[in-house]
């Protein structure tokens, strides 16, 4: 066996790392997606069998949307689109070549997290 050194990822190299926006960015984008399939969709779909099951069913499910937890669930379904939805864009302008360099993909970042954040205060509040 040889004895050298072998290159190591940065997630191995511990304190070595720092961690950046991007990362925590490509991170969030992930737990947004799996959200929305996990939680968002489905609940979209039961609120569709529940509309077209009956008055009785839909104001069963409209009762439990309108609790602390429902709107706890709805509140972080707007954002997990909104914040998904930046994310989107963020990576089409990419793919046009713009905004690539390191500044500019921080700053795009910050204004994923900032327009996220307004949009779904929007949407909340609007819905309300």
């Amino acid at each position: 066996m040889s004895s050298a050194k072998r290159p190591m990822s940065p997630y191995m190299l511990g304190p070595y790392y720092r961690f950046q926006i991007t990362s925590a960015l490509s991170i969030l984008n992930r737990l947004t997606g799996v959200f929305m399939s996990v939680v968002t969709a489905p609940l979209l779909l039961c609120w569709l069998i529940a509309l077209a099951s009956g008055e009785q069913a839909y104001a069963g499910l409209a009762a439990w949307l309108g609790s602390g937890l429902g709107k706890l669930v709805i509140a972080a379904s707007v954002f997990s689109f909104s914040f998904h939805l930046a994310g989107g864009i963020r990576h089409l302008i990419w793919d046009a070549g713009w905004m690539m360099e390191m500044p500019q993909v921080r700053l795009s970042g910050w204004l994923a997290i900032i327009g996220s954040v307004l949009l779904t205060v929007i949407v909340l509040v609007a819905g309300l």
